[in-house]
């Protein structure tokens, strides 16, 4: 058994450990991919987790030993849309800057506007006319998010393919609240500091409370650098 301890930078929702991290956190720890991981509960910040292997997976608990998140082996069958031009992804990252509400009080680790370079990722995703249900960023990432071999190491790159998914539900009314459940995820080659980079979401389906995304992260040249689906649930509606 291992210990993880999430720092509060790498946040999604207050108090909570940002989802795309955290799967990316144990994904590594798996060591095998494609990864699926399921979270269960909300992952604390600043606090130790206790990690075991169980079989080919992982499972992380809390201080009272209850799950809150499992990783295994998986398949990921999953053919993204073409992505949009830099151009095209540059005016949508502009659309959220630019547009009057920020998610997660701009603090979410991934896409939060209240992070300075080098701090978030600030992967900042907005529509793209004509593409309904299509999210799409221009993301850079910062030299700081180098692993030891000079690329961008893989749990950003795990991070990143998280709020996109998030945002093609939200494109066209007010941002809703949701929390990501499930992510299976798999990176397909090295990603350079401060490469343009593409990153958008998708819409794969919607039932009751579920909702189902892909992400990917292409390079300006149109190369697949990392593809994901989510499973993302909306709250339960509040009583009258």
């Amino acid at each position: 058994m291992t210990t993880a301890r999430i720092p509060a930078r790498f946040r999604g929702p207050a108090g909570l450990g940002n989802g795309g991290y955290v799967a990316g956190l144990l994904a590594g720890l798996l060591g095998q991919a494609p990864a699926e991981v399921t979270l269960r509960r909300g992952w604390p910040l600043e606090t130790p987790v206790d990690i075991r292997r169980e079989g080919e997976g992982l499972s992380a608990l809390d201080a009272t030993g209850a799950v809150i998140a499992e990783a295994r082996p998986a398949t990921l069958d999953l053919q993204p849309p073409a992505p949009p031009s830099l151009a095209e992804a540059a005016a949508a990252t502009r659309w959220f800057l630019d547009s009057p509400y920020s998610h997660s009080d701009g603090q979410c680790f991934v896409c939060g506007s209240a992070w300075p370079e080098g701090q978030g990722l600030r992967v900042f995703t907005g529509p793209v006319p004509g593409r309904p249900g299509l999210s799409a960023a221009l993301w850079r990432p910062h030299p700081v998010f180098a692993g030891a071999d000079g690329q961008v190491a893989p749990i950003y790159l795990w991070s990143a393919l998280d709020c996109a998914g998030h945002f093609a539900f939200t494109l066209e009314d007010k941002p809703q609240r949701m929390l990501l459940g499930r992510m299976t995820g798999q990176l397909l080659g090295p990603v350079a500091v401060a490469e343009p980079l593409i990153v958008i979401g998708w819409q794969l389906g919607r039932e009751g409370r579920k909702c189902a995304a892909g992400t990917a992260i292409f390079t300006a040249a149109g190369a697949l650098r990392g593809l994901a689906s989510a499973l993302w649930i909306t709250p339960p509606p509040v009583a009258a």
